[in-house]
């Protein structure tokens, strides 16, 4: 009976997925995080006028960390100034606490708790990224990022 229940929880998380926002537009779907260990979010482009603008099926969200060869031909990619893919890393693992996670020199990101998860990323002495995401048993239902309007749902 254990081994049913967790082979399904285990199917439930590996096939959930994400949908992608940008100022409130949906632009794609990302299967799962899998990718976050190599530094990057990978999603399906599914609005046609983001498809149209991009010219392509795939976008690549990365960080500086990034390190696998870039497929232009098929695939758009966008270097991630903000440090969601960090944030979304360590809300994927349930590794997230109140505390000053120090990326540089002169670069970090403030995590505080209260209701929700409150992050903000400091570049250069700048506020570059804010916003805050809901964990619930332990899983990233939602990350909302309010400067630049970038929002990733888990799909029900």
């Amino acid at each position: 009976m254990k081994l049913i229940i967790t082979l399904m929880l285990f199917i439930s998380v590996s096939f959930a997925n994400y949908s992608v926002y940008f100022t409130g537009i949906k632009l794609g779907v990302a299967k799962n995080f899998d990718t976050l260990k190599d530094n990057y979010l990978k999603a399906e482009v599914t609005n046609s006028i983001a498809r149209f603008l991009l010219g392509k099926d795939t976008f690549v969200f990365y960080d500086e960390n990034f390190s696998l060869k870039k497929d232009t031909e098929n695939i758009k990619y966008k270097k991630d100034k903000y440090a969601i893919i960090e944030i979304l890393k360590r809300a994927s693992n349930n590794n997230i606490k109140d505390e000053r996670i120090q990326l540089k020199k002169d670069k970090y990101i403030d995590v505080k708790f209260d209701k929700n998860y409150k992050f903000t990323y400091t570049s250069k002495g700048k506020i570059k990224s804010n916003g805050y995401f809901i964990m619930k048993e332990g899983k990233l239902i939602k990350l909302v990022e309010n400067i630049n309007n970038i929002e990733i749902s888990k799909n029900d």
